[in-house]
Order: C-alpha cells, then structure tokens, then sequence
C-alpha cells in the first residue's frame, strides 16, 4: 500500500506516490569467518526457518571448519530445534546474542557496507557481492 504521507520542501507540495511494501525485496543470509564473508546467498522472498535450514543445510555446514562458534541473533528462524542439531551434529557450538544488540553481531557492518554500496553504485545484489570486497 502506497504511503499517504511524505516531505516535500517548504511552500511546495509533496507529489509522487511510492509502494514501500516488499514486493522485489532481495534477503541476504551470509556467515562470517575470521572477519570474511564465508557465504553469501540472496533470494527473493521472506526467510522463514525451512529457507534457512535448507541454507544451513546445503551452503553453510559444508564450507565450515568444524569446532567453531556460531554466533546468531534472536531471529525467530533460528531458534528451531532442528536447526540446533543441525549444528551440534557437525560440532558446531552455537551462541546466541542477547535480545536487542545488532551492535554485537560482527555480520551487522557488512550488511551496512553491502547496503551503502548498493545505494552509491546503483548495482545489483550480485555485482555488489561478486564485484566488490565486502
């Protein structure tokens, strides 16, 4: 739904609608090591806990070195149990952030640089993540 609402300059009306909704939202899931993207992988549509098993799955587990700490936030898709398992399983130790602290995950500056590229060059997701050293 467009907004109803907007800012325009002083003494000029404000025109133009713009839809704000997610239709065309890219998501981006990627893991760190040793302060490097590891993996990165964007896809159209929302993260729900079956895209992100499938990610840990497939993409994630298999690139990683085992006996390593997993740091995540408190996404409800990472809280499954099967998710869990998936990682002690591989002997991966899992470590949750405590609730409201995107200033402690180390992945939150990359998405920033990720997002402030993308604004800057116009690029794609892809060009930003294959083109540029994030």
């Amino acid at each position: 739904m467009p907004r109803r609402h907007g800012y325009s300059p002083l003494g000029q009306r404000g025109v133009g609608e713009q839809d704000w909704g997610a239709k065309g939202r890219t998501n981006v899931i990627g893991a760190l090591l040793a302060g490097l993207l590891l993996t990165v992988t964007w896809l159209m549509g929302n993260v729900n806990s079956e895209v992100f098993f499938t990610w840990i799955t497939q993409d994630l587990l298999p690139k990683l070195p085992s006996k390593r700490v997993i740091v995540m936030d408190n996404a409800s898709f990472h809280n499954r149990l099967d998710i869990q398992k998936a990682y002690t399983s591989c002997r991966q130790v899992l470590l949750f952030l405590p609730p409201y602290s995107p200033q402690l995950n180390p992945i939150e500056p990359k998405w920033a640089q990720a997002k402030a590229i993308r604004k800057q060059k116009h690029g794609s997701i892809s060009d930003i993540f294959t083109l540029y050293e994030i």
